[in-house]
């Protein structure tokens, strides 16, 4: 009998296999989540690096808006010296607008009424290249290649950019700053503005209206434009 137990345990051992550790399949999965995680984090900044100012551009036609038809055009030489910055609204239009614009439809709408003002006043069309909504929509105006009708002294050699809204106290939304900023980088880009040494971003107000002094684009813009706003090196 002492025999029989003894040889049924040698056989148990025998024909058994050690015991081998694999690993959990939630622990394999786990590790090729994170895995792709990593690739893409390394991925998305090298597709972000290749956008260029232009492409991340939320351009509006002037067919989008609903642009008249211009009266002439004049072409504008590249690239040119300086940018001017605008704002659309007086303060009292800003206060009968209860303080803003509440969708881009409102926005249009503007843009359109601008045009019909300028228009209105002899000129050949609107009188900017751009404008920027609260949305951080750039409409086109004259656009790059075209002499605008915004700041008198220097109209043939500057961009002019019209942010929609009233900026004396406040600035307006980081998309609109951040679409100023993108645009100016364009057409930096494109050959359409600067470098030079006698480039430079300059407000309204800095420059005099048709009219005398001009509070445009207002105090809060004009000094954030001068600060933040790219130099095309």
């Amino acid at each position: 009998m002492l025999l029989q137990h003894i040889s049924s345990a040698f056989i148990y051992q025998s024909s058994t296999t050690p015991e081998v550790h694999r690993p959990k399949a939630p622990y394999t999965i786990h590790h090729l989540k994170m895995t792709l995680l990593y690739l893409v984090l390394l991925l998305i900044p090298a597709c972000v690096m290749g956008e260029s100012s232009c492409d991340r551009l939320k351009l509006v036609s002037r067919a989008e808006w609903g642009a008249q038809t211009p009266r002439a055009r004049t072409p504008l030489s590249h690239p040119t010296q300086k940018v001017v910055i605008h704002h659309s609204d007086s303060y009292w239009r800003h206060l009968s607008n209860w303080g803003g614009y509440s969708d881009q439809g409102e926005y249009m709408d503007r843009v359109r009424e601008i045009q019909q003002e300028h228009m209105g006043k002899g000129w050949d069309d609107i009188g900017y290249n751009f404008l920027i909504d609260g949305y951080g929509n750039v409409y086109e105006g004259r656009g790059w290649d075209n002499t605008g009708a915004h700041a008198p002294c220097c109209n043939s050699i500057s961009i002019g950019i019209n942010f929609l809204g009233y900026f004396e106290d406040e600035l307006p939304t980081r998309e609109a700053l951040a679409a100023g900023k993108d645009l100016v980088r364009c057409g930096n880009e494109l050959g359409k503005i600067g470098p030079g040494w006698d480039f430079g971003v300059f407000c309204h107000s800095d420059l005099g209206a048709a009219s005398g002094d001009t509070v445009c684009p207002g105090a809060a813009l004009c000094e954030y434009a001068r600060r933040h706003f790219p130099f095309p090196y």
